[in-house]
């Protein structure tokens, strides 16, 4: 069984989640992110953006700054409150909406549409395709589709029963096992916050390159570009990432 909406909620709940990966998401990096993006997908200005699993709405910010029509969609309200309060700082028109990204319905509506940092993998197998045929159905003819999941080749590699994040007294606890038959891993992960414990097991699908690469053909999908960071690095058998460019065939 995936990760089930309240999960993911409870798992990125904002203080929780801003504390422990904040500093790993300032801006510089968000600028640089959205500079790959635009030149990856070949985006012109005016161009319309979808920006699935938002969360609090740094690329989608971004982007809108830099003039181009974006759509936000989370499932967490509070990332999403946020994200309208960073727009409304900057004096961006943004269309933000909380609603789960299995909703999606949109015919011909988009130049590019946008799902990074493992969402993906929070879908089961099942919810994974129905996600993809309804963003194919929601891209304009031309339009491309930029994804970004977790390598699994890469992962088993370095895959340890517990790992932990610190930061000042508070701790990230991860715990992970992996499931060969469902492909999946399951995190028994803990957070500890001014002496709090908040336990946010999760589970997550993983995709090598082949098998990511079969799915979207079987959806009528083309890879046309792939790397294996955001630095632009070549994909390769140590990747940690799968990062696409994927258009309709």
């Amino acid at each position: 069984m995936q990760t089930n909406p309240t999960q993911i909620n409870d798992l990125h709940r904002i203080d929780l989640y801003l504390h422990f990966y904040g500093d790993a998401i300032d801006d510089q990096r968000t600028e640089a992110e959205c500079e790959f993006i635009i030149r990856e997908c070949q985006l012109a200005p005016g161009m319309d953006i979808l920006d699935l699993a938002c969360g609090h709405g740094r690329h989608a910010n971004s982007l809108a700054a830099k003039g181009y029509p974006v759509t936000g969609i989370d499932l967490n309200a509070d990332f999403i409150d946020l994200a309208r309060q960073h727009a409304s700082q900057k004096g961006l028109s943004i269309d933000f909406r909380v609603d789960s990204m299995l909703n999606l319905e949109a015919e011909d509506a988009y130049d590019c549409i946008i799902l990074v940092f493992n969402s993906f993998g929070f879908l089961d197998r099942e919810d994974g395709i129905k996600l993809i045929q309804r963003m194919k159905s929601a891209l304009k003819s031309s339009g491309k589709m930029f994804l970004d999941i977790k390598n699994r080749d890469s992962i088993l590699k370095e895959l340890t029963g517990c790992h932990v994040t610190e930061k000042g007294q508070d701790l990230m606890i991860d715990r992970l096992s992996f499931d060969p038959r469902e492909g999946t891993t399951t995190n028994q992960r803990i957070y500890i916050k001014d002496g709090v414990r908040y336990d946010t097991p999760f589970t997550m699908q993983l995709y090598n390159y082949s098998e990511f690469s079969s799915l979207m053909e079987q959806h009528g999908l083309n890879i046309t570009r792939s790397f294996g960071s955001w630095s632009g690095k070549a994909f390769g058998a140590d990747s940690r990432r799968i990062i696409a460019v994927v258009e309709k065939g």
